[in-house]
């Protein structure tokens, strides 16, 4: 499988902790100007989108989204609860949004073991992360809408990129203010378990989360954890890579902040990234481990009820009945 995206195998721009302490903690949405303090620049994009975009109204909020087709899309019958119904596709899913209520939907998984509730959540989220999370947005499993990943990227150095929104490149902070979800899953790591000791993750976390937290104050955060990776690559060791999951967990542990296990579903017996899941280079994914990687999320937090609200018509979670 050619993969779409690579990993930085060294790291990118490894910054010194210590700095930390002295990066400006304040990010300017107004004229989309991102103000990175590590490196004591200023980047100033423009504020402007172009992007073709539907316009969805639920019962609680109306949310602008860029509508992504697939081929190939599975069938799911829904029973609209109101008139003046649109429909268009979520990763290979077509669903119906209404105008008011929520629709009843086929509870059934489909070939993926996902469901209608599931890709409701998956509708309200974005993704942010490296170039294992930007795989989603890749094999198209999600539309661009709901990825803002990059090769390279680790909680270490995120402000030091851009990331294409909608026809524009944008700091994550605005992209975020530009795409407004409802959740926000942050996904990486694999390019700080060579780089940085795992309390400086968790402290370069820290400022990651405080800052996307000032401009995404209503949004709701989670940590998904560091992917495995095969037993026999030379990249990393899992036995890193497992300490760091353990410790951003703890550090979490009683915060605002949720964790989301992604890792456990993709390993086999000896604790290695299951070769079926292997991307070819022992370190990204196969497109069919994201199915893997979003079973265990909607598992963890839209069966648990953890998350809720409507998107498409549909109720998920604590808003379902």
């Amino acid at each position: 499988i050619a993969l779409a995206a690579a990993i930085c195998l060294t790291g990118c721009g490894m910054e010194d902790s210590s700095a930390l302490e002295d990066r400006i903690q304040e990010i300017t949405i107004l004229t989309g100007e991102q103000t990175t303090s590590a490196e004591e620049t200023t980047t100033t994009l423009a504020a402007t989108t172009s992007a073709a975009a539907t316009t969805v109204t639920t019962t609680e909020e109306t949310t602008t989204v860029t509508t992504a087709t697939t081929a190939a899309t599975t069938a799911v019958t829904t029973t609209a609860a109101t008139t003046g119904t649109a429909a268009y596709t979520i990763g290979e899913l077509p669903v119906v949004s209404t105008t008011t209520g929520a629709a009843a939907a086929d509870p059934s998984p489909d070939a993926y073991g996902l469901t209608a509730e599931d890709y409701a959540f998956l509708h309200d989220t974005v993704f942010v992360g490296d170039s294992i999370c930007s795989g989603l947005r890749v094999y198209g499993i999600l539309p661009n809408d709901n990825v803002v990943a990059k090769g390279c990227v680790g909680a270490r150095n995120i402000f030091e990129y851009t990331f294409d929104c909608r026809g524009n490149e944008f700091g994550v902070a605005y992209a975020l203010t530009v795409l407004k979800p409802r959740y926000i899953i942050f996904s990486m790591g694999m390019n700080d378990v060579n780089m940085t000791t795992p309390e400086v993750y968790c402290k370069n976390y820290d400022f990651l989360l405080k800052t996307i937290r000032s401009v995404m104050p209503d949004s709701v955060f989670f940590v998904a954890s560091v992917t495995p990776i095969t037993a026999d690559t030379t990249f990393s060791t899992n036995e890193k890579i497992d300490t760091l999951n353990q410790t951003i967990r703890e550090h979490l542990y009683g915060t605002s902040t949720g964790f989301v296990d992604v890792a456990s579903g993709l390993k086999t017996w000896n604790g290695a990234l299951n070769p079926k899941y292997n991307g070819g280079d022992g370190v990204h994914l196969a497109p069919e481990a994201y199915y893997v990687y979003l079973n265990q999320i909607c598992d963890q937090l839209v069966d648990t009820k953890t998350v809720g609200g409507y998107a498409n018509g549909i109720a998920y979670g604590w808003a379902k009945k």
